[in-house]
């Protein structure tokens, strides 16, 4: 049975496309934008059984997931990337570590949508760091949003390896990417504290304008009202919140 693929399907291919992987609540959130979420299941089982998508079930319990099931991923299917012209795919994208990585970094975006949708930030732009730009940068994606009056640019990092070569590029991307922070997130406290002190010891511009947390409490707290650490460990302080109507806005104190 043949389907006329619309718009939406072809946004879906793109941002998955983008992301190498998604889960149904990510894809949700990236098409819906400021407004509330879509409900998207049904298409996107559809676009499964005639061969669009691939999917399955995760082999690792993530840890920002709060169900007792693993979620299902999606992934182009050889069909979809001819169409649209995507590169082909190694195994890679089948790898349980592959997948996780790129599934937290896809969860940070929607985190920042969130925030978007309770007036928390505005004007948010999300740029992914495919495998060439991360090679090169260290940065997973960059964002930029407004708070309050104040634009904000930040790179962010999820789970950088331990070793100097990362450290190195992350230096370098402070001074040529445009951003004015890194937001670097880990899976749990004790990779967070080890990453800390390989940051302090590099010391310089990455030990001032580094910010630390772990994805627990991001999908805990939302990504604006965590208590980032710095270097040290000390917390950043946690927004004020004024009501402005409806909408949110949090203010600097």
């Amino acid at each position: 049975m043949a389907i006329q693929l619309n718009d939406r399907d072809h946004l879906i291919f793109k941002l998955i496309d983008e992301h190498e992987v998604l889960l149904e609540k990510h894809i949700s959130w990236f098409i819906a934008g400021e407004e509330k979420p879509v409900l998207i299941r049904d298409r996107l089982r559809k676009l499964f059984y005639l061969d669009y998508l691939l999917c399955h079930r995760h082999g690792s319990k993530l840890p920002w997931w709060t169900t007792p099931t693993k979620p299902l991923v999606y992934m182009l299917s050889p069909l979809t990337r001819t169409i649209t012209g995507a590169p082909e795919a190694d195994d890679t994208v089948l790898d349980n570590e592959f997948q996780r990585h790129h599934l937290e970094v896809a969860n940070l975006r929607m985190l920042y949508l969130v925030a978007q949708k309770d007036g928390q930030i505005s004007a948010f732009q999300w740029t992914t760091c495919k495998q060439a730009k991360n090679a090169e940068t260290g940065l997973d994606a960059k964002v930029e949003f407004r708070n309050g009056t104040s634009t904000t640019k930040v790179g962010l990092v999820n789970n950088l390896a331990l070793d100097q070569a990362s450290i190195a590029k992350l230096t370098q991307s402070l001074a040529t990417e445009e951003i004015d922070s890194l937001l670097l997130i880990s899976r749990d406290d004790l990779a967070q504290k080890a990453l800390q002190q390989l940051v302090a010891q590099a010391g310089g511009e990455l030990a001032k304008r580094a910010l630390f947390a772990t994805h627990q409490e991001l999908y805990r707290d939302g990504i604006v009202a965590t208590r980032w650490q710095s270097v040290a460990g000390a917390t950043t302080p946690k927004p004020e919140v004024a009501y402005i109507g409806t909408m949110a806005q949090p203010i600097a104190v």
